[in-house]
Parts: structure tokens; sequence; C-alpha cells
């Protein structure tokens, strides 16, 4: 299995907030649809869906915003 600790990047730029959500596919897709409607963030604005390591039914998306 690849490590893709690499694929994150953290901004140290401390007005960024980094959100992770992590579960199976079908609900990280389902938060991300929720919180596009509730006008938080755009679904496009989110990561790709990232494997989990040792956690095959699992995958993560990374969202980084600023906040102001």
């Amino acid at each position: 299995m690849t490590d893709n600790s690499a694929l994150i990047q953290i901004n140290p730029d401390p007005r960024i907030l980094t959100t992770f959500v992590i579960g199976t596919e079908d609900n990280v897709k389902a938060h991300i649809l929720r919180q596009h409607t509730l006008g938080v963030a755009e679904a496009s604005a989110w990561s790709k869906p990232i494997p989990v390591p040792r956690y095959p039914d699992k995958v993560m998306c990374v969202l980084n915003r600023i906040m102001v």
C-alpha cells in the first residue's frame, strides 16, 4: 500500500481551516453534498476521495478554506 500522507499538505497560514471527512465513500459523498446544499462549501472545493491506509472500506476528502 502506498503512503498517501504526501497527498495532503497542511498550509501553515493560520487563516486556513482544513476539514477532513472520513467514512465510506457513499457517506462522505452524502456529507459533501449536504454541506453544498447548506451553502457551507461548494462540492467541487473538496479533494477527490483518498483511500485511508489500513482501512480498505474508508476514504477521506479534504477541504481547505480561508476563514476571515
